[in-house]
């Protein structure tokens, strides 16, 4: 993968993740301050000072950026990230998301997911690529610090199931308020396709629908903003 930006890159390589080379321009470089430069140099990776228009054509896009680095893609499959979560004593809180399919919606929801202190995300069924440029852009690099898990939606809900998770699956059909739900216990919180919703296997016996109030001539929101205010409200009552 490649990953754009001073610090998406620095992000990047204090997650863990291997990079194979960065490249900068040598004025660009001067600017950075020495804990940004550190960050790149005590890793190891090989630092390429490249002319500014060859530095033009590896930028995404038209965004100016610091560092360009290429590096190992982290591992999000399901069975290899299994064992990480049945050692946190404290994994209470997840986000569930069923086949995002905007880069941008899935970064800002990573960002939002961040800041709340959410334990995982879990992608059921994605269609857009988890680092993709921008979603590490509107995620300012988060998506390499939050575990992401990716599977099927059987998977993901037996493995709710499994560990005893109270579901709350974001519809506008039938559902509550989602002000007058819990949200203290061990709690996950899953949202849909931006177009479709969720599939029909999250109208399962045991699952809690719920909705936000809407009093405009809007139907829905958009799931990167949906998916903040639920967050918020979670962590609102647990702190």
């Amino acid at each position: 993968m490649i990953v754009f930006g001073n610090r998406e890159v620095s992000r990047a390589i204090e997650s863990g993740v291997h990079f194979e080379e960065v490249f900068c321009t040598e004025t660009l470089w001067d600017a950075l301050s020495p804990s940004e430069k550190n960050c790149v140099t005590n890793s190891g990776v090989q630092l390429f000072f490249v002319v500014p228009e060859v530095f033009e054509k590896l930028a995404y896009g038209s965004r100016t950026s610091t560092l360009i680095g290429t590096a190992e893609r982290p591992d999000t499959s399901f069975n290899s990230l299994s064992s990480q979560f049945a050692s946190q004593k404290d994994f209470s809180l997840v986000l569930v998301l069923q086949s995002i399919e905007k880069p941008g919606n899935l970064g800002a929801i990573v960002r939002s997911a961040d800041a709340c202190g959410i334990d995982a995300v879990l992608c059921a069924d994605p269609l857009t690529d988890f680092f993709h440029p921008n979603v590490i852009r509107s995620s300012t690099g988060v998506v390499f610090q939050m575990p992401l898990i990716s599977g099927t939606t059987p998977e993901i809900q037996d493995w709710l199931s499994a560990r005893e998770f109270s579901v709350f699956t974001a519809m506008l059909e039938n559902a509550s308020s989602f002000y007058d739900s819990d949200l203290t216990g061990k709690v996950a919180l899953v949202l849909g396709n931006e177009a479709k919703g969720l599939a029909e296997s999250w109208s399962a016996k045991g699952y809690s629908p719920v909705k936000l109030p809407m009093r405009g001539q809007a139907d829905s929101l958009n799931v990167s903003v949906t998916a903040s205010v639920m967050m918020y409200e979670a962590m609102r009552q647990r702190s």
